[in-house]
């Protein structure tokens, strides 16, 4: 990894000789593992779909107090529009697909690819190919099936906090970590004050996912993480507005927000560091 830029919380790397047989392992790990997480993610968001929709059938027959009084983001989505076809409201396939699952694969190789470009052979390497994996899985799942499977968010958030404080100890980055404590903590309270307002307009698994996002773009500095979080609203503005005009249905048309908030959070990884650089004007 390169050496550490004077501005404060915030790292540059210099561009160091590329190790190829670095690049190529990593990417070729990131075909693999897109390829076998896409149809677990499926499962996954497939059983939350069906506890979902099990509780908005009690809760219309008045079947279950408890049902009623829970939220409807306790089953991943914090939406009520749920209800559907097996296929309804999806911008992507849902279940078994091989081009969606050769899709998922590619992606996820070309971002470790890039991770190993970007971060070298540092130990930060591995927290960040677990983060970007679980980008790319909750992205489709939410294009598919609109919502953020809890569990790949807690196995992720299981092995990202281990591998983080791992990075931390090789490096005595010990600030690092409190960094990333922080903007998690800070990105988790922010969203769930907005699902707790307006829950038809924020999953529950947006949450989750903020407070993934926070702790891992945290973890290189606070910077990075306001501009994950700016970026994926510009995105997701942006993405919002095309995808209503397409559906012709204005503002009851239903949008995934994970994939903002994944694209936000890459942006962010891999600039962050150097428009922190232009707008600090740091010295090399």
């Amino acid at each position: 990894m390169g050496d550490t830029m004077p501005v404060p919380g915030c790292r540059v790397q210099y561009v160091a000789p590329v190790d190829v047989a670095l690049v190529v392992g990593t990417g070729v790990a990131g075909l693999a593992v897109g390829g076998v997480l896409d149809p677990v993610g499926q499962r996954l968001a497939d059983r939350s779909r069906a506890i979902e929709l099990r509780r908005q059938a009690e809760r219309r027959a008045g079947g279950s107090e408890v049902a009623a009084a829970e939220p409807a983001g306790g089953a991943d989505t914090g939406r009520s529009d749920q209800v559907g076809g097996p296929h309804a409201g999806s911008l992507v396939r849902r279940g078994r697909s091989r081009s969606r699952t050769a899709a998922a694969a590619v992606v996820t190789g070309a971002l470790f690819a890039a991770l190993a470009v970007h971060f070298g052979p540092d130990v930060e390497l591995a927290p960040f190919c677990v983060f970007v994996a679980t980008l790319v899985i909750v992205s489709v799942t939410d294009l598919s099936h609109r919502l953020v499977p809890r569990w790949l968010i807690y196995g992720a958030t299981g092995a990202v906090v281990p591998l983080l404080v791992a990075s931390a100890a090789a490096d005595a980055r010990w600030r690092s970590l409190t960094g990333a404590g922080v903007a998690g903590a800070a990105a988790f309270a922010v969203f769930f004050a907005i699902w707790w307002f307006v829950p038809q307009g924020m999953g529950y698994g947006d949450v989750r996912l903020a407070g993934l996002i926070g702790l891992c773009t945290g973890y290189l500095s606070l910077f990075h993480a306001y501009l994950a979080f700016l970026a994926g609203f510009v995105i997701g503005l942006v993405f919002g507005v095309v995808l209503m005009a397409a559906a012709s249905t204005g503002r009851k048309t239903r949008i995934p927000f994970a994939p903002a908030l994944a694209a936000g959070a890459v942006l962010a990884i891999f600039f962050g560091g150097h428009l922190a650089h232009s707008l600090f004007g740091a010295g090399g």
